[in-house]
């Protein structure tokens, strides 16, 4: 099983307590796996007035100035907040497109961000900024929604929950799912949803199921596999992980073309949105997937 390491982070920030928990875990990898960190700022940020001494609009009017002093600003808050430091980074773009555009160029293999998610009955509601980098990029993607998790509390991974089906971005969630669980001394937990498979084949889909996870994962780290059915699987999962106090979930996401827009699966954005625990998102551009069908399988068992 091919395994990989997290060289670089990028840290999105606004240099507020609201980034602070995203920040948080940056540092955890950091110190774990000697992570590079990149924080980076965008002009179109939300930034706290009483760092300013004058109306943001001047600033925005006044580049370089602007950028020059929000960088100043920067370079301080990582001096204040990064044990190892980190390169700092003022895009002048929408804040978006300047985290998938930064992603790239400076090869991060996994951003971390905050979300201003707000949960409530039958809905939550993703910032618009996280869930544009989750539509628009192909690194993977940690979301943190602080007020989800007590702030007194050190982030910590000790158990990993990975939902999956039997395509090939499933299979790319679950190798990052094993090599976090490598890193973090983590258990990793792997669950199958049957969807639509009768009482008397559960039996076949999850011999089929078992066939399918990399024997070599077992060899990686400590693991189990759960088999659920139901007409659910976003339900399904996130009370498997409130059940079982999972610390993260890393999930697959194939981008889809939508009309103009592109989208990621319901299944993947409803766990994203209501998880109370962070979400790693594996995400890849649409591309023809390939996807065993149960009932073949359920033949072949």
């Amino acid at each position: 099983m091919d395994t990989f390491g997290y060289d670089r982070i990028l840290v999105p920030t606004d240099m507020s307590d609201f980034a602070k928990l995203a920040l948080r875990y940056a540092l955890m990898f950091q110190e774990r796996l000697g992570t590079a960190l990149t924080m980076m700022f965008a002009d179109e940020f939300y930034f706290p007035v009483d760092l300013l001494e004058l109306p943001m609009g001047y600033y925005l009017e006044n580049a370089p100035e602007t950028k020059q002093k929000l960088g100043e600003q920067l370079r301080e808050y990582v001096k204040n907040n990064v044990p190892r430091g980190a390169d700092a980074l003022i895009i002048q773009d929408a804040p978006a497109r300047a985290i998938v555009s930064t992603a790239k160029d400076t090869r991060a293999d996994l951003i971390i961000m905050g979300t201003h998610g707000r949960h409530g009955w039958r809905r939550a509601i993703l910032g618009s900024v996280t869930e544009s980098v989750l539509h628009d990029t192909d690194t993977p993607v940690l979301t943190v929604t602080p007020g989800l998790m007590n702030a007194d509390r050190a982030p910590q991974i000790k158990t990993i929950l990975c939902p999956v089906n039997f395509t090939r971005i499933a299979r790319e969630s679950l190798i990052h799912a094993c090599a976090l669980a490598q890193a973090f001394d983590a258990e990793l937990v792997v669950i199958h949803v049957a969807e639509k498979v009768s009482d008397e084949h559960v039996q076949s889909v999850e011999t089929a199921f078992s066939q399918w996870v990399d024997p070599q994962v077992q060899k990686h780290c400590s693991y189990k596999q759960v088999m659920a059915t139901g007409e659910d699987a976003a339900e399904i999962v996130l009370a498997t992980a409130q059940q079982m106090n999972i610390d993260l979930i890393a999930i697959g996401a194939q981008h889809r073309m939508f009309s103009e827009a592109t989208v990621i699966g319901t299944t993947t954005e409803r766990i994203t949105r209501f998880a109370r625990c962070p979400v790693m998102t594996i995400v890849r551009k649409a591309v023809l997937e390939e996807h065993i069908d149960e009932k073949k399988l359920i033949e072949v068992a």
